[in-house]
């Protein structure tokens, strides 16, 4: 039986790589069981969590960064999605807040706006660089980033990446379903009805003058 989580050392720390086929109670377990034995060793240490093979969902990477950090205060700082694709989580975990009813903006330093909770209908959030939403983006929510919009759920609200101009700007999310995205200065109406699942996930980019979709 494959281990349910490889544990790679370097220099920089320690990288987390899930099996692909592992549940999310047998990573826990293992973890729990690694950090037992050699409590010392992780205690108060930072890991990256590599899921290029292994997807995991918001909820998931939510109870695996909570056990970490309860067993033996070790954060996981970094979330790798793909070869070009990751997110920081400790360096925000002080800096971002709940969002309610309203407008939220990201923090003066243009780091990353990481919002960690579904948007609902009404919510407006504004970022000065990129925006990684951990939740849904309802019908009714607004996300509008200046760099790109990394959304780790259903995207049904409205999306603008690039805000400031940037064509190169691009859109993640597990699935996109909104009414509109817009990519610097161009709109896009997704097309409606049923469509094939994506692999991982699904990016709208600017390609030849116009917003394409495409899974990943």
């Amino acid at each position: 039986m494959p281990t349910p989580v490889q544990v790679k050392a370097d220099r920089n720390g320690f990288t987390l790589v899930p099996d692909p086929v592992a549940s999310l109670d047998a990573i826990v377990a293992f973890m729990d069981e690694r950090l037992e034995k050699s409590r010392d060793f992780f205690q108060k240490s930072e890991m990256v969590l590599d899921l290029r093979t292994r997807p995991m969902r918001t909820d998931e990477i939510s109870v695996l960064y909570e056990k970490l950090y309860q067993k033996s205060e070790v954060k996981v700082v970094e979330v790798r999605l793909s070869d070009e694709l990751s997110f920081s989580m400790a360096a925000e975990r002080r800096k971002t807040r709940s969002v309610a009813k309203g407008t939220a903006l990201a923090p003066e330093n243009c780091a990353p706006l990481i919002v960690r909770n579904t948007c609902r209908s009404g919510v407006r959030i504004v970022s000065p660089s990129d925006c990684i939403v951990l939740g849904d983006v309802n019908p009714g929510a607004e996300i509008i980033a200046e760099g790109d919009v990394i959304v780790f759920g259903a995207l049904r609200g409205l999306a603008h990446a690039g805000a400031g101009g940037e064509r190169t700007a691009r859109i993640w999310a597990l699935s996109i379903e909104p009414n509109q995205i817009r990519i610097a200065d161009l709109v896009a109406v997704p097309p409606r009805g049923a469509k094939p699942a994506p692999a991982r996930f699904e990016v709208a980019e600017i390609q030849n003058g116009v917003i394409q979709v495409s899974c990943l």
